[in-house]
């Protein structure tokens, strides 16, 4: 019982508010907003458990941010020419392209991960100076008989 007095005096009330807030302004600023916006979409080719892949990237932002997009490795996935990972500038939206040949019934995972931008965005002093951030979504891929 003692230990809880602690919390009944007014200066340690208000140091415990502080640490929260400064916990909030300096890490859940960046956790709670989506800077980027993912959207796949899975296209048959002519020959039958082939696929195209397309992944948009969104960026939420007013500023541009390097962006790195992939897909991650499946067993019962092929990539038709190689399995590559993108990186790019991005203002608004791009789109990266994958050709798969799938075995059997699968779950393809895109991924879009926020990158330092030195070399890949042209105006640096109008990119977003996050790094880090990574975004996912999943697409099952059905095989029908």
């Amino acid at each position: 019982m003692p230990s809880l007095q602690v919390l009944y005096q007014p200066r340690a009330v208000m140091h415990f508010l502080i640490v929260c807030l400064i916990l909030e302004t300096a890490h859940g600023r960046i956790i709670w907003r989506n800077l980027l916006s993912l959207n796949m979409k899975i296209s048959p080719m002519n020959n039958a458990n082939q696929f195209e892949v397309k992944l948009s990237v969104t960026n939420n932002e007013n500023k541009c941010m390097a962006v790195r997009a992939s897909t991650k490795d499946n067993s019962y996935i092929t990539y038709l020419s190689t399995h590559a990972t993108y990186t790019s500038c991005i203002c608004t939206t791009d789109d990266f392209f994958w050709k798969i040949q799938v075995s059997a019934n699968a779950v393809i995972q895109g991924k879009a991960e926020v990158v330092p931008a030195k070399g890949i965005c042209p105006d640096l002093e109008n990119v977003f100076p996050t790094t880090g951030y990574i975004g996912t979504i999943t697409h099952e891929i059905i095989l029908t008989p």
